[in-house]
């Protein structure tokens, strides 16, 4: 479960994180206390449009090892930063995480911008462009536990940038 905290508009950016590089089909990405390691997700397109059985590209950018591209682990994928899909509707795709069945992500497809993944947080509905996850210190394992996790995008109506915290219990 988790607690309400915050919301602002001000970045609060992890210093010294690399950033992956922007692309056409980048929804967003993931990254964690622990090391600078990446997970993104990039709308997987067959040309211009979105393939239906596996909406989302999944992989890990291992800066660690120079910033070589590579898929999920298979823990990575069932226990962690796996996106499953929990439903499908026209131009609307709806995933939750592998580690939790809380928060859901909508993977939304419009004519005029192209595919975006929108979450609801702390009551705010945002395009996600980002996700930080600060882990418990001293675990390591695919079992860590977070703190807190900080929620980077823009107001679903708005458009304004906003970052929401949410606190783990």
């Amino acid at each position: 479960m988790y607690i309400i905290c915050f919301s602002c508009f001000i970045s609060l950016a992890q210093a010294g994180y690399p950033e992956p590089e922007k692309t056409e089909t980048r929804l967003f990405y993931i990254q964690h206390s622990n090391n600078h390691n990446t997970y993104v997700y990039d709308v997987n397109l067959n040309g211009k449009v979105i393939n239906q059985l596996e909406p989302i590209n999944e992989y890990r950018i291992i800066y660690t090892e120079n910033g070589i591209k590579r898929p999920l682990t298979t823990l990575q994928k069932s226990r962690a930063y796996g996106l499953i899909r929990v439903d499908s509707q026209p131009n609307l795709f709806t995933f939750r995480l592998a580690a939790s069945n809380k928060l859901l992500f909508h993977l939304l497809v419009t004519k005029n911008e192209g595919a975006k993944i929108f979450v609801t947080v702390n009551n705010r509905k945002i395009f996600l462009e980002k996700m930080f996850i600060q882990l418990k210190a001293g675990l390591f394992s695919i079992n860590a536990k977070a703190d807190y996790v900080l929620f980077y995008g823009t107001d679903f109506y708005s458009g304004k940038s906003v970052v929401e915290k949410v606190l783990m219990d």
